[in-house]
């Protein structure tokens, strides 16, 4: 698995250059990034195959956890619409913001967030979130 993880890496770095034009993070830093960094396969009902330790805490789940759970439970029901339109705009999505829920059930809204497709070998095997910055929503 460390493989894997450490392949998934490589191709949200590359993504990030690719689209951003500038380096998100020396790879082996990019799992203690600030930012929230995330991704997902291109099934038709994407599971994560990635988060970093920030996506970890701020969705509360742990890694074990994360990997392998459905995206789309990331947002909260009413706002899964939304969040699937905008993972359909294209290539890339910059300026993203909306609703999500951690496993505790807190919401938060993430802001100025990057979403971009992620690549092996010219095919499109995931699209990865760079999520920069969240407020804690009342109660």
């Amino acid at each position: 698995m460390a493989d894997e993880f450490s392949a998934w890496e490589r191709r949200i770095a590359e993504g990030y250059r690719r689209v951003d034009g500038r380096d998100l993070a020396a790879t082996e830093e990019l799992y203690a990034h600030p930012w929230a960094v995330l991704c997902h396969d291109t099934g038709p009902d994407p599971l994560f195959v990635y988060a970093n330790l920030t996506a970890q805490r701020l969705w509360e789940r742990p890694l074990a956890q994360f990997v392998g759970w459905p995206s789309r439970f990331t947002a909260p029901e009413e706002e899964r619409a939304a969040r699937a339109a905008a993972l359909r705009e294209g290539d890339v999505v910059r300026g993203y913001q909306g609703v999500r829920i951690s496993a505790s059930g807190r919401r938060f809204r993430i802001s100025d967030a990057m979403i971009f497709t992620v690549a092996q070998d010219g095919l499109i095997v995931g699209q990865a979130a760079v999520v920069p910055r969240w407020e804690y929503l009342p109660d």
